[in-house]
């Protein structure tokens, strides 16, 4: 008959002890960090341009209105569409031009219109041909909003 001593399984279960401790606390850790980072604003807030490319960018659809005429052009730049509130005439062809490094489009909220995906220095122009008031974002980054109003 062998007899163990039970000394001799004590640094496993010491071992076993400590790593469940590490692993709680880094799970804890976790928690925390994603509970703080969304209560003081988004990802953007702890990874800068990682962050951005996780959903960030900028609602430009309250900034002052932007009279146009029958061919406009909109820059994404900054992840942000400038002019962020523009208004065009019945027929009107707007032009969205994207200068990040990042892909971008303009897609209408409820599904009417979308540009194509958009690498740095390519465009896309929608024709507009019904009047009507568009909430627009990129599907891509959609903290990205904007407004177009066809009069």
């Amino acid at each position: 008959m062998t007899t163990r001593s039970s000394s001799s399984n004590g640094p496993l279960w010491l071992i076993a002890g400590i790593a469940s401790i590490v692993a709680v606390g880094v799970v804890a850790w976790l928690v925390m960090m994603t509970v703080t980072m969304f209560a003081w604003g988004g990802w953007d807030w702890n990874w800068g341009h990682m962050g951005r490319m996780h959903g960030g960018g900028s609602d430009t659809s309250g900034s002052a209105v932007v009279a146009g005429g029958t061919s406009e052009t909109v820059d994404i730049r900054d992840y942000a569409f400038s002019p962020g509130n523009l208004q065009v005439p019945v027929g009107a062809a707007v032009t969205w031009v994207n200068y990040d490094g990042a892909p971008h489009n303009a897609a209408e909220r409820g599904g009417d219109w979308k540009t194509k995906n958009l690498d740095e220095g390519e465009s896309d122009t929608v024709t507009f041909d019904v009047a009507g008031e568009y909430a627009y974002y990129c599907t891509i980054h959609p903290s990205m909003k904007a407004k177009l109003v066809v009069r």
